[in-house]
């Protein structure tokens, strides 16, 4: 009696069980359990990017940001500390706001202006800080990757970034589009 090769049946098993990975992957991604394309929502670049990514009504932003603030004068040893803070950028009226401890706050807003995807919020300012006068606060946030930088100036013209970070859109539920 001549002994049957196994090899036909491992390779027709090993066919069946690729067939029956990639119909439950076709499933999953039809269901909407796995998303495949960068631009579906709940990716980071589709919270970001887009050209209505602000629409008429702005939106609000929640940054992991690095604090750099001098103690005493300006050209002291900074106290470096994390914080979380909210950004908003209103388009509509033209403003944002942070929530920060200058000038620029949601009751006394900054004027908005888009360059590409680059938003810049400012405000004049007169007050004294670190022994020197501040004469403008303002600050950015890159649309395309989320970077946030905080800026004072003071009055002989030096600037000093106070605030650095990374901002993510907020959403409030429901998280439907």
């Amino acid at each position: 009696m001549k002994k049957q090769s196994s090899l036909p049946a491992i390779l027709l098993t090993a066919l069946f069980t690729l067939l029956l990975a990639l119909g439950l992957g076709w499933v999953a991604v039809e269901m909407d359990l796995i998303h495949l394309s960068p631009s579906v929502t709940g990716g980071r670049d589709g919270e970001l990017d887009g050209p209505n990514l602000l629409g008429k009504k702005g939106g609000n932003f929640v940054c992991e940001v690095t604090v750099s603030t001098p103690q005493g004068a300006l050209n002291s040893e900074p106290k470096v500390y994390s914080d979380i803070m909210v950004v908003g950028l209103e388009p509509e009226a033209k403003s944002g706001w942070y929530q920060g401890e200058y000038t620029i706050s949601e009751s006394r807003k900054g004027a908005l202006r888009m360059e590409g995807t680059k938003a810049f919020v400012s405000r004049p300012a007169m007050f004294e800080r670190f022994g020197q006068m501040i004469t403008q606060e303002e600050f950015t946030l890159d649309l395309s990757d989320g970077a946030f930088v905080q800026t004072l100036t003071f009055k002989d013209g030096t600037r000093r970034h106070m605030l650095k970070g990374i901002c993510a859109k907020f959403t409030k539920a429901p998280f439907h589009k």
